[in-house]
């Protein structure tokens, strides 16, 4: 499969749902899409500013699965229903990360039911879940057994 048909048939699945949680290939393939069309249209802009295109990818899901989630109604109704500034909400389904709240997040997550969803999205992107604090990382050295030689 060439790198244009299984962009194509990535951007099918998309369409058919945005929500769904993408694989290190895809996200490799849609960073890439997005960096050629980025670098083509706009040759002036910095270097690292796509440094963080993966994870606008990965939270790209929790935005749409948000949105699909509240169906009708609409996020100003619903940020007054949950006493959250709607431009808090904003940022969530936007992915802008540096203005997402997590405890926040969480309660709109539950007003929406979509906590397992998260759950799912958590496990299959844990570093980024972990960045923002939607999951919690124990130092790997935690849980394990350290043998000390004894001395004699």
């Amino acid at each position: 499969m060439t790198r244009k048909s299984a962009y194509r048939a990535l951007d099918q699945r998309l369409a058919a749902d945005p929500s769904t949680n993408l694989n290190a290939t895809e996200i490799r393939l849609l960073n890439r899409e997005l960096q050629r069309v980025l670098v083509l249209s706009l040759p002036s802009l910095p270097a690292n500013i796509l440094d963080r295109g993966d994870e606008t990818i990965r939270w790209h899901a929790v935005g749409a699965r948000c949105a699909q989630a509240r169906g009708a109604r609409g996020i100003r109704d619903v940020a007054v229903a949950l006493g959250i500034p709607l431009y808090r909400l904003r940022a969530i389904e936007a992915g802008q990360l540096a203005e997402v709240r997590i405890e926040l997040a969480r309660r709109y997550f539950r007003f929406l039911e979509i906590e397992d969803w998260i759950a799912r999205w958590c496990r299959a992107n844990r570093e980024l879940a972990a960045r923002v604090g939607l999951i919690e990382v124990k130092p790997a050295s935690i849980g394990r057994r350290v043998h000390h030689p004894r001395r004699d």
